[in-house]
């Protein structure tokens, strides 16, 4: 039952950073046909990343139930999961992701001018409401209250930059058409700023998660929990220096008409993309372990 909700968290998370990260992307930092183009693929991605993420939900909440009861045949019992729900501090926290999970589903029926505003709202809260659970939890009153909310900012921040990627490689691909130069141009400088405070907010917001769950660095490594956090920090940090090479060297390239540029820049992202779903990996199994 732990692998199984191990790998529910793995999908949970890729859907939700990937519509915040795409959403935010179309939204704000994509313009003209290069958005026209972008839109339609990604729209389909983000159907099925919003189906994935109703559907693991539940699932979520049955395995949770599973593990609180002792065994797969307990987290269907109506009398069961109703105690979950809503006599457990995970449970009350899910309902409202509950809730959230059929706001996504909204979206779906919504027209197409309206719909990336809105699922960046309702995409948002989803991921957001995941500081209400898991190891974020552990502190009482006011620093319990900090705790979360540092969690939020931290899972929304990486959404901004790790879930961003996808749209990002889109763009880069269509963005070979003389159509689309400018708009591509726009859409680079645009998300270099976004970046930047997305890949700040994620550095300062880990560190202060780590501290507040453990008090010191990762260096247990006789500690499941600690050994993947440290390597979660390392795979992080390979991604910084990634990101920092495409946009100090590959970018300016790029932009002075170099062949090269936009193949190193389109090889870069998909590095970091491929990266991004070993953290997302790993931060799905280290918190079901014990920090301590």
């Amino acid at each position: 039952m732990a692998e199984a909700l191990v790998v529910c968290r793995f999908l949970q998370f890729n859907a939700a950073m990937f519509l915040v990260g795409t959403s935010t992307f179309l939204w704000w930092l994509v313009p003209g046909r290069l958005h026209q183009e972008a839109e339609r693929p990604l729209w389909r991605l983000s159907v099925l990343a919003i189906l994935v993420a109703a559907v693991t939900t539940v699932a979520w909440l049955l395995l949770e139930t599973g593990q609180i009861a002792g065994g797969w045949g307990d987290m269907l019992d109506p009398d069961t999961l109703s105690g979950v729900l809503f006599d457990t501090s995970f449970g009350q926290a899910w309902v409202w992701r509950l809730l959230l999970a059929v706001l996504l589903l909204a979206c779906l029926a919504l027209p197409r001018r309206r719909r990336w505003q809105a699922l960046a709202l309702a995409s948002g809260l989803f991921l957001a409401s995941l500081g209400l659970v898991g190891h974020a939890t552990i502190n009482d009153g006011v620093l319990g209250i900090g705790h979360r909310l540092n969690h939020a900012v931290h899972l929304l921040a990486a959404a901004m930059w790790v879930g961003a990627l996808v749209p990002l490689w889109v763009c880069l691909r269509l963005g070979r058409k003389a159509t689309h130069e400018a708009d591509l141009a726009t859409v680079l400088r645009r998300f270099s700023g976004s970046g930047h405070m997305a890949v700040a907010l994620v550095l300062l917001s880990g560190i202060v998660d780590t501290y507040l769950v453990l008090g010191h660095a990762p260096l247990d490594f006789s500690s499941p929990y600690q050994t993947l956090l440290a390597a979660k920090i390392a795979l992080v940090g390979f991604m910084v220096l990634i990101a920092i090479v495409n946009r100090y060297v590959v970018v300016p390239r790029q932009a002075r008409g170099e062949s090269s540029g936009l193949r190193m820049l389109v090889r870069g992202t998909i590095a970091e993309i491929v990266l991004g779903g070993v953290v997302i990996a790993i931060v799905s199994a280290f918190a079901t372990f014990d920090p301590r």
